[in-house]
This record gives C-alpha cells, sequence and structure tokens, in this order.
C-alpha cells in the first residue's frame, strides 16, 4: 500500500509510506518466559514501557509525574517511582495522558503526551521542556488524530533530536519528527491497513507502541497481540517479521475479563521482549480480585 506524498501547512512534508509483508510468511509466536503482576505503592493504568539501558522503566495515563522503575522477581514486577518530573511552566494544570515513552544514550527520556499531542523531553534529574510543537496540526493534514480517543501512542528515538511517533488508530499512522534543522519538520504517513492478522471480533489494528533496538523499529499491536518490525529503505515504511502472543493474553491463567486488546507498552533488551497489559482495573479470569496490571516477559526471538 503506498501513500502519495502531500504538502502540509507550515511547510511540512507529509512522505510515502509502504506497510507490506512479505507474502507466505511464517507467523511466529513468542515464548513466555514470565507472567507477572505489576506490584507497586499506586494503582496504575501501565501505558508505556522503555529500556534506559540498565532498568525497565514504566509510565502511566494516571500519574503525569512520576517516571516507575520496574523491577523483576520471581512471582512479581516490583515498581517504584524512579523520576519526578518536574514539567514546564506552560503545562501547569495540564492533564499530560502519557501514552509511550523512549531513551537516548545520553540518558534522557522522551515521553508522547495523548492530551498535549507533544513530546516531553525529561532529564535524568527531572527537568523537563517540550521538545518541538505539537504535532496535532501535521497529523491532522493527513487524516490521523481524526477518530474518538485517536492520539499519540508511543515514541521511539531515530537519532540525535529525530522521532518517530505513531498515532494509535481511526486512521492508524506515523509521524517523522526532525528537530535539528532551524525548523522542526514533521512527516505524516497514514497506514491504517495491516497483514499482521486479527482475532475474530476485533477492530482494526492499531499502534499501541513503538520500541527501537540497536537501530531496528519494532511496534507493539494490542488487537491483533502482536509485535513486528518496521522496516525503513530511505523513503518507506515495510512491515517486517512479527511474532504472536496471544496464546499467552487469552490463557486462562492471564486472561482479564476484557474483550479488547490490553497491551500498551513495549520495551527490548538484548535478551527478552517486555511487553505490559493495561487491564483497566478489572480482575483475572482465573482471580477476579487480583486487579493488578500484566507485565509478560517473553525470550528475545534468535537471530534478530
Amino acid at each position: 500500500m503506498i501513500f502519495q506524498n502531500v504538502q502540509a501547512k507550515g511547510g511540512f512534508l507529509l512522505g510515502a509510506l509502504l506497510l507490506a509483508c512479505a507474502p507466505g510468511r511464517a507467523q511466529h509466536k513468542l515464548e513466555l518466559q514470565q507472567a507477572l503482576p505489576l506490584d507497586g505503592p499506586v494503582l496504575v493504568q501501565p501505558s508505556g514501557l522503555a529500556w534506559d539501558g540498565k532498568h525497565l522503566l514504566l509510565i502511566s495515563s494516571f500519574h503525569d509525574e512520576e517516571i516507575f522503575k520496574v523491577e523483576l522477581q520471581a512471582d512479581k514486577a516490583a515498581f517504584k517511582e524512579q523520576v519526578h518530573i518536574r514539567m514546564p511552566k506552560d503545562a501547569a494544570g495540564m492533564k499530560m495522558t502519557w501514552r509511550g515513552m523512549a531513551s537516548d544514550l545520553g540518558g534522557n527520556l522522551y515521553l508522547a503526551s495523548g492530551t498535549a499531542c507533544r513530546i516531553l523531553k525529561v532529564e535524568s534529574d527531572g527537568d523537563a521542556e517540550w521538545e518541538g510543537p505539537a504535532l496535532l496540526e501535521a497529523g491532522a493534514e493527513k487524516g490521523l488524530f481524526s477518530g474518538e480517543n485517536s492520539g499519540l501512542e508511543g515514541i521511539a528515538v531515530a537519532g540525535k533530536r529525530k522521532f518517530v511517533v505513531a498515532a494509535s488508530r481511526e486512521p492508524r499512522g506515523l509521524l517523522q519528527v526532525d528537530m535539528t534543522g532551524s525548523k522542526p519538520l514533521i512527516t505524516a504517513f497514514v497506514s491504517d491497513k495491516s497483514k499482521v492478522p486479527l482475532p475474530a471480533g476485533r477492530r482494526k489494528p492499531d499502534f499501541s507502541d513503538l520500541a527501537e533496538e540497536k537501530g531496528q523499529l519494532w511496534a507493539l499491536s494490542a488487537n491483533a497481540d502482536a509485535v513486528f518490525q518496521l522496516n525503513w529503505n530511505g523513503h518507506e515504511y515495510m512491515e517486517g517479521e512479527f511474532w504472536t502472543f496471544g496464546h499467552v493474553s487469552n490463557d486462562p491463567k492471564y486472561r482479564y475479563g476484557i474483550k479488547m486488546g490490553l497491551a500498551r507498552g513495549l520495551a527490548m533488551d538484548g535478551q527478552s521482549i517486555y511487553v505490559v497489559l493495561d487491564n483497566k482495573g478489572v480482575g483475572r479470569q482465573a482471580d477476579v480480585n487480583d486487579k493488578r496490571p500484566l507485565l509478560l516477559v517473553f525470550k528475545r526471538p534468535t537471530g534478530v
């Protein structure tokens, strides 16, 4: 599926995107290592994960000023506050609704706000400032952010002051954000179709998070219960290999009493893929009284 270039308002160029799968590709399943309830000092609705090279970090759509560190234990994933965010003055009183998080080599974190439709740079000591303008106009020019509850849903660092940000659905899409020049360059792509198979009864595939690891961009689709590669060839993206985890999220031991895709956060290191489920405060079918979210830890596929 190829999308034609369109010139956006304010001088932003909207480029072409190709998202296609290799015909006849085998479907792979992720191998579960651990399924751990998230256990910490506050109730969370997890919305994003990041691996900063040393720690697994978590954000929540309910906690605007906290970034949490997650420690994997034998029977739970314990979390506590790692960074207290000191928000910019112009964000006072604004609900952030964090939807994605990424880190760079300098120890900075970048958070995607669903409400502000902006990227916030957070230094290791908690000082924070906006990284570039709001992305709403550039995305809307291409038809993004038009559906109910549509917004930013994941962020990855693509280089120094370069980012890829996902728009969740209706339509689904990606935005490249380049802050290296005298003016921000924002390139938006509609990518509403995918060949990653959907379970029966699920709506269109969506982006629920992004992750970058060793130069490879990965995407998480909640509705497809899948993690897949996004490959850039210089002027277009292509869907690469994908791995599913529906055999875990739908297992009676782990399944929640909600008929929707719950996977919201994606992170990776050299050995593992981490996916966090947002259960909206609903208990698991196997234990309705346990309303903690789940962190799923999968073995990283060989050769990727």
